[in-house]
């Protein structure tokens, strides 16, 4: 990246720099934007001064403005999430009862999920909010995948797999809302370790 005063695709800026992917710089800057502070700290002229190039050329790759710059966040972290979960679950103490191990990989899969809401509320704000189903990424299908393993091991019935992902789904989910813009944000370390034990725990049993 070397300074220039002009960007080639026609944004000039005073002093700014040339960007070989300017999409890519303006989603990357938008990702840690959202990591400090959610939705509200993403604006797409503000990123466009802070990498260095004119309003203009942002909307030449962003057409829908803010919005496309937003599902392009959100696509991002869907990408960590999902990445999140599958290595977790490939962290799972291998079993000789395959019922044990699905019932690990399962709750192992719940708890990557709430782990990495905690340590990124900002970019989960932003995935929750703005979803357009453009990204390869699927922590849904993930967890889908793990309840079709209890099924296939015989630890869940296949009378109540309809519905089981999206109640278990909404479980976890609704915990890491109210762990990050809820009333049990307030929780302190401890506590927030032991409800998430017990809810995933009743999730669990729950199936």
């Amino acid at each position: 990246m070397t300074s220039t005063l002009t960007w080639q695709d026609g944004g000039v800026i005073g002093r700014g720099y040339h960007h070989g992917d300017l999409p890519a710089a303006l989603v990357a800057a938008a990702v840690e934007a959202a990591r400090r502070g959610g939705e509200t700290a993403v604006g797409l002229n503000r990123l466009a001064t802070e990498v260095g190039v004119s309003a203009s050329a942002a909307y030449r790759h962003f057409p829908g403005g803010l919005d496309d710059l937003l599902v392009a966040v959100g696509d991002v972290a869907r990408q960590e999430l999902a990445d999140r979960m599958n290595l977790r679950m490939s962290h799972v103490t291998r079993s000789r009862n395959p019922r044990t191990l699905a019932a690990r990989r399962f709750r192992a899969s719940g708890e990557a999920y709430l782990e990495y809401v905690c340590e990124e509320p900002g970019l989960f704000q932003v995935a929750c909010r703005h979803d357009l189903d453009r990204s390869d990424a699927d922590p849904y299908g993930l967890l889908e995948a793990c309840i079709d393993d209890l099924v296939a091991v015989g630890a869940l019935p296949p009378s109540r797999r309809a519905d089981a992902a999206p109640a278990a789904w909404a479980a976890v989910h609704g915990l890491a809302v109210l762990l990050t813009e809820g009333p049990l944000r307030r929780l302190d370390e401890a506590q927030r370790r032991r409800v998430v034990a017990r809810t995933l725990t009743m999730v669990g049993a729950g199936l």
